[in-house]
């Protein structure tokens, strides 16, 4: 379970105290502000779950910390501390966005109550809010899926006859003309059109997957060598540090081959120059364990949240939907990814898939 960060900002150092050491015990991670000018330096520089908020203060009183507060726009539950005389003011607190308001002297496990209450009301929001998001990306792919599904016959019906007159051009020409070399770069841009199109519609209408088992190991390498070309011409050293002799799990190995081959290509896309791409398998006796590195220009915090969502991308000339097709093959195969990644110097992908298939 997650576990919730609190920041108590109020002037009196024995009402922090308390709070801390009471707060502490029942599992949250609690700090301190002195004052409301250390609150607003605290939560610009980190991020807090909750705000415990004394509305009298030296400096700047708690309703000027409630209003900078909400123009940082964090995501942060307020809670306002204040004594009978300044009632009206923690009202006017509540029109503010602030959750609720302790009165002192206050009771402890009324405190509780209030923060327990806090955190199941801001849990409710961001389910509500993630199903809401969820319910618009489904639309949108229906949409897009029954569109596309027409479209895309009359697309792949153009396309296979360009690359039929294509083929019939490379004839006239000798092996060693630099026409067929263009012929061949214009035929390759046809067969990527055609492999986007089969992508989407796939992505929009998923097959099942078919599990059987199969070497993670094998499966990695076949990766790297069908993009052999691109990391040559991309000038990228590949490290292998596979585990001997193999890692068997039961999945879809067509798809697995599709995870591997969606980061191996954004982790080429993502370098600038020169660079290196390491990948790292391992194995234990209920999982898998599967690590790839680049050395690319890294993906900022704000883009690393959005990394999974359909059709969101930072490349000029990205789909967006390669992460989100490997996030759901990897939730299909009840497994876990984790994406850390620091800019200017690259990312690191985690999987973690069981050894055997779990059903539903």
């Amino acid at each position: 379970m997650k576990k919730y960060k609190i920041l108590i900002a109020d002037d009196e150092q024995v009402i922090r105290e308390l709070l801390l050491k009471f707060l502490s015990k029942e599992g949250y991670e609690v700090e301190q502000a002195a004052d409301g000018y250390d609150a607003l330096d605290k939560i610009k520089k980190h991020n807090y779950d909750m705000l415990i908020l004394d509305l009298k203060m030296p400096g700047i009183n708690g309703m000027d910390v409630i209003t900078k507060v909400n123009e940082l726009n964090k995501d942060i539950t307020i809670i306002v501390i204040t004594g009978y005389a300044t009632l009206e003011t923690a009202k006017a607190a509540i029109k503010q966005g602030c959750f609720e308001y302790i009165t002192k002297p206050f009771n402890m496990d009324d405190v509780l109550a209030t923060i327990k209450r806090a955190f199941t009301t801001r849990q409710l929001a961001q389910d509500k809010n993630k199903l809401e998001e969820q319910l618009r990306i489904a639309e949108r792919l229906a949409s897009l899926a029954q569109m596309g599904a027409g479209v895309a016959h009359e697309v792949n019906t153009v396309l296979a006859t360009v690359k039929l007159f294509l083929e019939m051009l490379k004839t006239r020409f000798s092996p060693e003309e630099k026409e067929v070399k263009n012929l061949g770069l214009i035929l390759e841009e046809v067969e990527r059109a055609e492999e986007l199109i089969d992508r989407f519609l796939n992505f929009a209408k998923p097959s099942a997957a078919e599990f059987v088992k199969t070497d993670i190991n094998q499966l990695i390498r076949k990766g790297l060598k069908l993009l052999e070309s691109r990391f040559s011409q991309n000038d990228i050293e590949v490290f292998q540090q596979l585990y001997s002799p193999n890692v068997f799990i039961e999945c879809d190995p067509i798809k697995m081959e599709e995870v591997f081959t969606n980061i191996f290509l954004n982790s080429i896309d993502a370098i600038v120059g020169s660079g290196k791409i390491s990948v790292k398998t391992q194995v234990d006796d209920e999982k898998a364990e599967i690590e790839i590195r680049d050395t690319g220009i890294g993906i900022s915090a704000i883009d690393i949240e959005k990394v999974y969502e359909p059709f969101f991308t930072t490349k000029a000339s990205g789909t967006g939907l390669g992460l989100s097709i490997v996030h759901r093959i990897i939730e299909e195969h009840k497994g876990i990814i984790k994406i850390t990644s620091e800019e200017k110097k690259g990312t690191c992908v985690r999987l973690e898939l069981p050894i055997t298939a779990k059903s539903e």
